[in-house]
């Protein structure tokens, strides 16, 4: 299964009230990037714009499916890239280990089925089978091969998204300017999503919390489903927050993808946190355990070391949470 509409994540980087004022001591930059927004709360005095820039730059121009100019449209009009991007190849390596690590759970190449649905999902009712059974022979990752000169697509029609993991991939690699430039203490957040080293500006460990999915946008942050402490980890959340709907029962049900099918189903998961040392990880990962189902995205975490989860799902009406074993209480 595959999560139809991949919503922003909820997380909420937060501090008493009495030590905001204390906050000022570090260095905090934000602006818009990927559709969203980005974070940064630093303890250094220097200037990183520029590297930041050329991160989210090099992102852009690799991974953009949405600008014609990107390597990722190109590919996807020809099927076809000569001489791909460090950047790109990256993103397709660590891509292509994900989706065998999540057993095809995490696969950018469901992109045509994704798209089909997300186009006709209002009419369900004119959604073609011969046409959903054609788009379903596109969606193995297997059908992209690359190297260093190439990326190429197998089959005619095979197209990529790698957004699901592009915001962890960023942060990853500001992540890793900061660590070169020796600084102790930062957090880096976009669309939601963070990692965090060190302190913040009270000398606290960094503290995020995963918002209840049933507290609508004007009243974020004042129902908080858990509380993480986050040092030298990211956490990544992916759900269907605020986009389920409610049956007759009053359980609540997000809108999810059956890959194997290629039709919708409903799923009473609505969100899942990932805790990891690497943000793409916990990112894509996360993305993979939301198309599982609870049972499924249950065993995957226990069973993956470099991973640890929080689920928030509906039961008998009510929203439950489970956690892994080594998830921080």
């Amino acid at each position: 299964m595959i999560v139809l509409f991949r919503s922003i994540v909820l997380l909420s980087c937060f501090f008493l009230a009495s030590c905001v004022s204390k906050e000022t001591n570090y260095k905090i930059s934000q602006g818009d990037v990927f559709g969203t927004y980005y974070r940064l709360q630093i303890d250094s005095d220097n200037d990183f714009s520029k590297q930041i820039d050329s991160v989210f730059t090099a992102i852009d121009k690799a991974a953009n499916s949405y600008v014609d100019h990107s390597e990722i449209s190109s590919f996807n009009k020809t099927g076809i890239l000569k001489k791909p991007s460090p950047t790109f190849l990256k993103m397709l390596t660590q891509a292509k280990n994900y989706y065998k690590t999540s057993n095809g759970y995490f696969s950018p190449s469901l992109y045509p089925i994704i798209k089909y649905w997300k186009e006709d999902f209002k009419n369900k009712s004119q959604i073609d089978s011969t046409t959903v059974d054609s788009l379903l022979k596109l969606t193995s990752f297997n059908n992209v091969a690359f190297n260093t000169n190439e990326v190429r697509a197998l089959k005619k029609g095979v197209k990529i998204d790698l957004s699901a993991m592009g915001e962890g991939y960023a942060l990853d690699a500001i992540a890793s300017i900061l660590d070169k430039a020796e600084v102790l203490n930062y957090m880096v957040e976009i669309g939601g999503e963070m990692k965090c080293k060190g302190k913040n500006s009270a000398n606290k460990v960094w503290q995020v919390g995963i918002e209840n999915p049933e507290i609508p946008i004007s009243q974020r942050g004042d129902s908080l489903m858990k509380i993480v402490k986050l040092n030298h980890m990211a956490l990544s959340t992916s759900g269907n927050y605020r986009k389920f709907y409610t049956d007759k029962s009053g359980n609540k049900y997000a809108h999810i993808l059956d890959s194997k099918t290629g039709y919708t189903i409903k799923s009473n998961l609505l969100s899942v946190s990932l805790l990891s040392k690497s943000s793409t990880t916990a990112d894509a990962l996360a993305t993979a355990c939301m198309s599982m189902g609870i049972k499924q995205a249950m065993t995957f975490i226990e069973e993956t070391p470099e991973i640890e989860g929080f689920l928030i799902f509906q039961k008998d009406g009510k929203l439950k949470t489970w956690q892994s074993n080594n998830f921080p209480e």
